[in-house]
């Protein structure tokens, strides 16, 4: 008994498929439909290259090509994992270093919570600053801000 004897299927029926899986990629959240798009294109491209080969064989690899792709995107492409780290990633809180603040109370054991361009954060210093001093933000670990004092030079 054969399922497929008389299917034909071509390889732009593939990448139609390839397409479909795309458009419905954008669609529904998620990532599982990307790799089924690669997957898809990937055995069009067989049959490309190969026009004599079965339809059994070509849903064979259909499911290798599937399970390789997901294996090899989430390996390279996993969500909320970028490669960078904190010191390469331009964002709100990296933009705050080298700006500027004045303190809004004292610092004890060289920390302070306070608003900052927006955001509450701790800043933290080497030493304990006074309320209205000047400092610079000289870096970030995680939410904390480290802060130095702003030398003001007296006019001569």
């Amino acid at each position: 008994m054969d399922l497929f004897a008389d299917l034909s299927i071509e390889f732009w029926h593939w990448w139609i498929l390839a397409c479909l899986m795309l458009v419905l990629e954008m669609v529904l959240p998620g990532i599982i439909f990307l790799w089924l798009s690669v997957a898809a294109a990937a055995v069009g491209l067989v049959v490309l290259l190969v026009p004599d080969i079965s339809v059994e064989i070509q849903l064979i690899a259909f499911g290798v090509f599937s399970v390789l792709s997901f294996v090899i995107g989430r390996r390279f492409f996993r969500p909320g994992v970028s490669g960078a780290n904190e010191q390469d990633v331009s964002s709100a809180s990296s933009s705050l270093v080298g700006k500027t603040t004045v303190l809004t109370e004292k610092t004890t054991n060289g920390r302070v919570r306070q608003s900052v361009y927006g955001s509450s954060w701790i800043l933290k210093s080497d030493e304990d600053l006074a309320k209205g001093q000047k400092v610079r933000v000289c870096g970030i670990e995680g939410s904390t801000l480290l802060i130095e004092a702003v030398k003001t030079d007296a006019p001569s």
